[in-house]
């Protein structure tokens, strides 16, 4: 079986062993409110058959696994070193597989599960109209999609932002994702699902709490994870790096309670075939 070409994410990977302690942690909150939204679509019962793409270091495996212990979910990604932290739980009716999402039916069954789940992934990849037709041609008639993704409003985006334009009042933080043009708003993304063919689409947009226990943790996370979008922005800034690093500890102090009240948005869209 040809294994996905995983060149482009190879910077996932790396960042796999911080990203469940930090943006995963985060990522649980969205991951709550998106089974909730989706059980009430369509409930998730012992027979259901659900697919966790792009699943990372598993946020929605994790919480469908306590919630539904008897249910089996696929965690799907392409980052093998994502979903290692899922295998490790050796969690009853939970396999995972490494699969490109935009190849899904090369691999999986059209119409084959029940409930679809995917949560910031798409705006990792330039092609995300085509991963979610993709996830479309996988859900069984009456199936039920979740989808969650970044919105405009992110803390620490913000908190760089602020810290560099402490410095340069001129500076414009830059597209965090790889696509510019990536969703990010409930109308972009109620727009996307609807164009795949999904009815009863509804969309809603949370607030979800990024704590550190002190500057110095968020200082590691931001300067230390190598997650893909913060090296994205950090890469774009001209001026010195000594003077943003310490512009970035003053903003968590001084506005941010050190660390204690920062907080990231979600958009959460949900809809059924």
């Amino acid at each position: 079986m040809p294994q996905p070409d995983i060149t482009q994410y190879q910077p996932w990977s790396t960042t796999a062993p911080t990203y469940s302690s930090n943006v995963g942690r985060t990522s649980a909150f969205a991951a709550a409110r998106l089974i909730e939204l989706v059980h009430s679509k369509r409930p998730i019962i012992p027979d259901s058959l659900i697919l966790d793409n792009g699943a990372g270091t598993g946020a929605v495996t994790l919480a469908l696994a306590s919630q539904f212990p008897t249910t089996c979910t696929i965690a799907t990604d392409i980052s093998a070193s994502m979903l290692s932290s899922i295998s490790a739980q050796q969690l009853p009716n939970v396999t995972t597989r490494v699969l490109d999402a935009r190849t899904l039916t090369q691999e999986l069954e059209k119409g084959s599960f029940t409930h679809v789940f995917n949560t910031f992934m798409l705006q990792t990849i330039t092609t995300p109209l085509a991963a979610l037709k993709e996830m479309y041609n996988v859900i069984s008639p009456c199936g039920t999609m979740g989808i969650a993704i970044w919105a405009q409003r992110n803390g620490p985006f913000e908190i760089w932002e602020r810290a560099c334009q402490s410095i340069d009042p001129s500076y414009q933080l830059p597209a965090p994702f790889d696509d510019p043009e990536a969703w990010r708003t409930k109308e972009e993304l109620q727009t996307a699902l609807r164009q795949v063919g999904l009815q009863d689409v509804e969309c809603e947009e949370i607030s979800m709490p990024f704590e550190f226990e002190s500057t110095k943790a968020y200082m590691d996370f931001w300067f230390g994870a190598k997650n893909p979008a913060a090296v994205k922005v950090m890469s774009d800034w001209k001026g010195s790096m000594d003077k943003v690093v310490k512009a970035v500890e003053r903003v968590v102090r001084d506005e941010y309670d050190s660390g204690k009240k920062i907080f990231a948005w979600a958009v959460l869209g949900t809809g059924t075939r």
